[in-house]
C-alpha cells in the first residue's frame, strides 16, 4: 500500500484554520474494480492549522483506513508534513493505493467503501470521512 504527499502549503501567520486536523474527500481512481489486477486510489485533502501531522518513527501511525467490510482500521506512516517542531499551517492531498483489494467468499462480486480519519502528534483526531461504494468484481 503507497501513501503519498502531493503538496503542501506553509503559512508563517496566525493559522487560517482549525489545529485539530480536518479532511475532505477528493476522489477515487475507480468505481468498480477486478479483484487483484486493479489498484483502486483514494484520494483526500488535509489541512491542520499548526502543521504537526505526520511522525518521524516509521512504526507511528497518522492515517487510519477501514474497509467497511472489515471491524478494524488499518494505521498508514505519513512523514512529517512540516519540519518537526515548526508551528505552520499546512494543507495538502494524499493518495492511498490498494492494490489488493478482493471478494470475501463465493460471491461475484462486492460493494464496499472506505472510512478514514487522520490524528495529528498531539492526539487531536480529524473528522472521518466516508469514500462513496466501491464495487469488486471476481477475478474471472
Amino acid at each position: 500500500m503507497f501513501l503519498g504527499l502531493i503538496s503542501c502549503r506553509e503559512n508563517a501567520d496566525e493559522p487560517p484554520f482549525s489545529v485539530i486536523p480536518e479532511i475532505r474527500f477528493k476522489g477515487l481512481s475507480h468505481d468498480t474494480i477486478r479483484e487483484f489486477e486493479d489498484i483502486l486510489t483514494l484520494s483526500f485533502r488535509y489541512q491542520d492549522g499548526d502543521g504537526d501531522l505526520g511522525y518521524e518513527e516509521p512504526d507511528s501511525y497518522a492515517v487510519f483506513i477501514r474497509d467497511a467490510r472489515l471491524t478494524k482500521y488499518d494505521g498508514f506512516y505519513l512523514a512529517p508534513v512540516a519540519p518537526p517542531g515548526a508551528v505552520i499551517a499546512v494543507q495538502g492531498d494524499l493518495k492511498v493505493e490498494f492494490p489488493s483489494l478482493f471478494v470475501f467468499g463465493n460471491r461475484t462480486e462486492e460493494r464496499t467503501k472506505f472510512y478514514i480519519y487522520m490524528i495529528d502528534r498531539k492526539g487531536n483526531k480529524s473528522n472521518e470521512l466516508t469514500t462513496p461504494e466501491v464495487i469488486i468484481k471476481k477475478k474471472g
